[in-house]
């Protein structure tokens, strides 16, 4: 962090299923490549470890206290001193499973966590069919910002991110696997990237979202654009719809100087 200005990058990849392992190297090897950014934070995207895939969730599922995955991208963050958003993850919790992210600090340490409440359970998803619903929304402090958390479906849902604001959101999270059939992926793309301008507006916040791209099968994609949006709405980047980052410095004297002329908490009432 420099000035009040903070450095952002959304990883975005096209997750090889079921492979771990590669998945990791994938998300390693965009952020050593842009360590030149000075990353203050790095969000990483909904089912980046495994892929979109039912057995594989149940395969991989990883209890946080022995979880790999945090393992290894914990020790990332010390290394890099960043914060990184870790997910959102397949957790297991008995015989119970969560779709979960995690915040790392700098230290490499553990600092929130996050349930995804509104599963997709429309338009024809499933995945609160082997998914257990989350309960609370999660807003945390940082050395920089306070951060509140989401994950994709979430996005649909306004009352989700006036909550977060009212207990002080200045940015946003939210990672996301966002589905489309191919046959649709240019309305689906459009949806998106209009839900990404319109909850970071409304709700005068920043908003990052971390998206996988690619294919699930040959009649479902993954649109991409995984992009950082400002408190005006105004896309500051894209990362389109192949493998690589978006990034930016936010502003947070933005935020302070947008909410002065309004009050934020109105949202709530």
């Amino acid at each position: 962090m420099k000035n009040n200005k903070v450095s952002v990058i959304s990883i975005q990849i096209c997750p090889k299923i079921g492979d771990r392992e590669k998945n990791f190297i994938k998300v390693k090897k965009l952020i050593e490549e842009n360590t030149h950014l000075n990353p203050d934070l790095i969000v990483l995207p909904e089912f980046f470890n495994t892929g979109v895939s039912i057995p594989e969730f149940k395969k991989l599922a990883e209890s946080e206290e022995n979880s790999p995955t945090l393992q290894f991208f914990t020790e990332i963050a010390k290394k890099y001193s960043t914060y990184i958003l870790i997910g959102s993850v397949i957790e297991k919790d008995g015989e119970k499973l969560y779709n979960t992210s995690y915040l790392s600090d700098r230290n490499g340490k553990i600092i929130a966590k996050y349930r995804k409440i509104h599963l997709f359970d429309s338009f024809g998803g499933d995945e609160n069919k082997y998914i257990e619903y989350g309960k609370d929304s999660v807003v945390v402090q940082t050395d920089f910002a306070q951060i509140g958390l989401a994950t994709c479906f979430d996005i649909r849902f306004p009352k989700h991110f006036t909550k977060l604001v009212s207990k002080g959101a200045e940015i946003i999270l939210l990672p996301a696997a966002w589905a489309s059939p191919c046959t649709l992926l240019q309305e689906y793309t459009d949806n998106w990237i209009l839900l990404n301008r319109a909850r970071a507006l409304d709700n005068l916040a920043y908003f990052i979202s971390s998206n996988l791209c690619g294919k699930i099968d040959s009649s479902t994609g993954l649109v991409g654009h995984s992009m950082i949006v400002d408190p005006a709405g105004k896309i500051l980047s894209d990362a389109g719809t192949d493998e690589g980052i978006a990034s930016a410095w936010l502003d947070m004297k933005l935020i302070k100087a947008m909410r002065s002329q309004f009050d934020i908490k109105k949202l709530a009432e």
